[in-house]
């Protein structure tokens, strides 16, 4: 005798695809936030009205098994949650439209490794060196605009004419 978790729930092609752009827009929140130590979203019940707390693999797999049987699987209330870790869904989807709408691609982030100034090797998502303390985002912006065609002296003399220190 099969149990209803086990059966199998013919999905429609939009159901299909509504899920498959669920799993997309998670994706894309998941690269956005959690390099700002966000630890999942937040989506309110429609059935008992209450906050479920999903950390990212959670809510992934929970779309993956609906992708598979058709069902939502059962959530358990998450256990001491710090709110403040987390993000609504709709607030994180309209981000991540609003990137989108504005063409940047928000799986596509500029990475450094060391530190032009001091030479201090670092973790990519590091926004400061942590020997000396300067500001990575210049670093980001003068790879950026190399990766666009702009000559290394046109970038340079850009980012010194806009205030930033030399490196």
């Amino acid at each position: 005798m099969e149990h209803d978790d086990d059966e199998r729930h013919d999905l429609t092609q939009e159901e299909r695809a509504d899920i498959e752009a669920d799993l997309d827009d998670l994706a894309a929140m998941r690269t956005i936030f959690s390099a700002q130590g966000v630890k999942g979203v937040v989506i309110a019940c429609q059935d008992c009205g209450a906050n479920h707390y999903y950390e990212w693999e959670l809510i992934r797999d929970n779309l993956e098994h609906m992708l598979q049987t058709g069902e939502p699987r059962m959530h358990e209330p998450a256990f001491d949650i710090q709110e403040e870790e987390y993000i609504q869904w709709d607030y994180g989807k309209g981000y991540v439209d609003a990137l989108a709408d504005t063409g940047l691609e928000p799986e596509r982030r500029v990475e450094i490794t060391q530190c032009p100034w001091c030479e201090t090797s670092f973790q990519p998502e590091f926004q400061f060196c942590p020997r000396c303390g300067r500001s990575l985002g210049a670093v980001r912006l003068y790879k950026e605009l190399l990766e666009r065609g702009i000559s290394e002296r046109e970038a340079r003399a850009m980012l010194v004419r806009a205030g930033y220190e030399p490196f």
